[in-house]
């Protein structure tokens, strides 16, 4: 098989493979990166799920404090507020959030006569426990003590008043002690409430009103921050609701954006008392412990704590909460968090975009990467055939020169050539074909030079009529020879450029030499000298050489100024050349700061032009084409 078709085997199944394994790279990756947005999403549910938890335990821990220590005090001073102050204002010097209590009220109730009941409230200023109103805040909560109609113990049957409820509460701490005993939360004030039975059926009530400033600002906002920020910022907004009579007044929000939650589509919701999650209510009595006021406890078998947050109550000295009053679906002060993407499979969404684009990138720069492996690999075998072309050549250049040579010195020794005339004539062979060989050697360390670095010349004004006169005179016997015909055509008045006088008229002979090889039948090229100009004023002159020769195709045009390129068809009619002509002449103009152009039709001809520009325009004359030389008067 020849190696060209082998190249082009090799080059149809290479990239055929190559496409199908990225394709099954690409497909795999999409269906691994699906998988590994399940498990991310299970992942972040789980870690929100401990979040929720965990701000409701330290919630819990952070009132639970406020709570021992209330009732601490309260007992050590034997239920007298006046005796409770002194404490309460040890507490608030010593506590982490001190202003998070704003007041503490005693509710003194008389069971058989209301008349005889008051309302204290705590001075730890005046270190006293003065009698005053209800405040307007606590008036809700007042109406409702007040007016209280509590279901019998065991959810059946009539209610019970007060009184009742008293007894049946005294009775179950007298059996099981009132460890277990929760603390109300009113979450419209908001307020803690425990109430302390007494004997002769009085109830002193501990109302603690908290400053729900602090509240938010401070308590909510740490906790916030603690479990629900991640090492770039906020991850989730946050919101805490009071549910109110069907609607939902937000007590807490972490910023503008968490304000647009939809508490009924949240990533995660918890309820800060009570039972975790909303449920409709089944029921009150039955096993349940008792609560605040003897009623029974919401979710609280037995009267100990169900919910993991409470396991340690013993240990941790937690304080179970229940809301008060009981809402009907048994729910109190509401958590809910939405991601800051949007929602939570937004962000999983987002989060496997990243990955896919990162992932196919990678994909994409490796096809990349093997495109350029491939076409380098063909590139780099296509330079080591043309340079095998070129050493062939080159090969053949020189064995033509050194034949004739040491035919004639052969000749000349050997005393077969005698005749002074036959040596003279043998003398300017070897010269001749000596001069050709020291062209060709010329030519390729030029090139070399070219290649090695940018070469400087010295350029001066020139004129390119010299240029042409030089260029046709060094290539007169290579056009005899091929018995060409030339036509030369200056265009009068052209200003002058600025280049080297030699490289110039080398990039030419070049040009010409070109001409004569691939002129083909027709034996006739043609060089010009004119301008070009923009509104009357020339910008740039061009040197023209154009011939009627073989021509050159539109897939091979694009390869001639590659060093070592010869098309198959001038290998094929067996034209000698080095393929270095056309790209020395090229490297050669651009160091001068000029153009060298190609035109080309296949079977009628070529035209090569290089272009100059003139640092200064020239006004525009009625310029004559003028030929210097007709066609028929120069030497052919």
């Amino acid at each position: 098989m020849k190696p060209h078709l082998k190249e082009r085997l090799f080059t149809w199944a290479a990239i055929p493979v190559l496409t199908i394994v990225l394709i099954v790279l690409a497909v795999l990756q999409y269906k691994w990166s699906g998988q590994i947005s399940t498990a991310n999403k299970a992942q972040m549910q789980t870690s929100l799920q401990a979040a929720l938890f965990g701000f409701r335990m330290d919630l819990t821990r952070e009132l639970s404090a406020v709570a021992l220590e209330v009732r601490s005090a309260m007992d050590a001073a034997g239920g007298d507020p006046q005796k409770f102050a002194p404490k309460l204002r040890h507490w608030q010097q010593t506590a982490a959030h001190p202003g998070l209590v704003a007041s503490v009220y005693v509710w003194d109730m008389d069971l058989k006569d209301q008349r005889n009941n008051r309302l204290l409230q705590v001075n730890t200023a005046k270190e006293t426990a003065e009698v005053v109103a209800w405040p307007p805040l606590l008036e809700p909560l007042h109406q409702h003590l007040t007016n209280v109609n509590l279901p019998n113990d065991h959810g059946h049957g009539p209610p019970m008043d007060l009184r009742e409820h008293s007894r049946h509460t005294r009775r179950h701490i007298a059996e099981h002690g009132d460890a277990f005993l929760p603390w109300g939360v009113d979450q419209s004030v908001p307020a803690l409430l425990y109430p302390m039975f007494q004997p002769d059926e009085h109830i002193k009530l501990i109302i603690v009103q908290l400053n729900q400033s602090v509240l938010e600002k401070e308590v909510f906002s740490e906790l916030a921050q603690k479990y629900f920020r991640g090492s770039s910022g906020q991850e989730y907004n946050v919101k805490v609701l009071i549910p109110s009579d069907g609607k939902e007044q937000v007590l807490f929000s972490s910023g503008k954006q968490a304000d647009n939650i939809d508490s009924s589509a949240p990533d995660g919701s918890l309820n800060l008392f009570g039972p975790p999650f909303r449920r409709q209510n089944q029921g009150m009595g039955g096993s349940l412990g008792p609560g605040i006021f003897g009623m029974p406890g919401m979710g609280m078998p037995g009267g100990r704590p169900q919910f993991g947050e409470n396991r340690g109550l013993t240990s941790e000295r937690l304080v179970r909460f229940e809301p008060f009053p009981p809402s009907p679906d048994q729910a109190g002060l509401q958590l809910v968090v939405r991601h800051q993407s949007g929602s939570l499979e937004a962000a999983v969404s987002s989060l496997r975009n990243r990955n896919l684009i990162v992932s196919f990138s990678v994909l994409v720069l490796l096809g990349v990467t093997m495109t350029l492996i491939v076409v380098g690999a063909q590139r780099a075998r296509r330079l080591a055939r043309m340079q095998m072309d070129f050493v062939t050549g080159v090969s053949h250049e020189v064995r033509t020169p050194l034949a004739a040579i040491t035919s004639a010195a052969e000749n000349i020794s050997h005393g077969v050539i005698t005749d002074p005339q036959q040596v003279v004539r043998y003398g300017n062979s070897i010269l001749r074909q000596s001069r050709q060989l020291t062209t060709l050697m010329e030519q390729v360390l030029l090139f070399a030079t070219t290649q090695r670095s940018n070469r400087h010349y010295e350029l001066r004004e020139l004129d390119l009529s010299e240029v042409i006169e030089a260029a046709l005179e060094g290539t007169a016997s290579i056009i005899h020879g091929a018995g060409f015909t030339v036509e030369k055509q200056v265009e009068a008045h052209l200003p002058v450029i600025h280049g080297d006088y030699g490289a110039l008229t080398q990039c030419l002979q070049n040009l010409i030499v070109n001409a004569v090889k691939y002129g083909g039948e027709a034996r006739w090229l043609r060089v010009r000298a004119y301008a070009r100009r923009d509104n009357g004023v020339v910008t740039d002159v061009a040197l023209t050489v154009d011939d009627h020769g073989i021509g050159i195709s539109k897939t091979e045009l694009k390869h001639i100024f590659e060093p070592f390129y010869r098309s198959p068809s001038v290998l094929d009619s067996q034209i000698r050349g080095t393929g270095l002509g056309l790209p020395l002449a090229q490297a050669i103009v651009q160091s001068m700061g000029g153009q060298l152009l190609a035109e080309s039709e296949l079977g009628k001809g070529s035209s090569f032009t290089i272009w100059f520009p003139v640092t200064k325009g020239l006004n525009a004359h009625d310029a004559k084409l003028s030929s210097d030389l007709p066609a028929s008067e120069f030497p052919s």
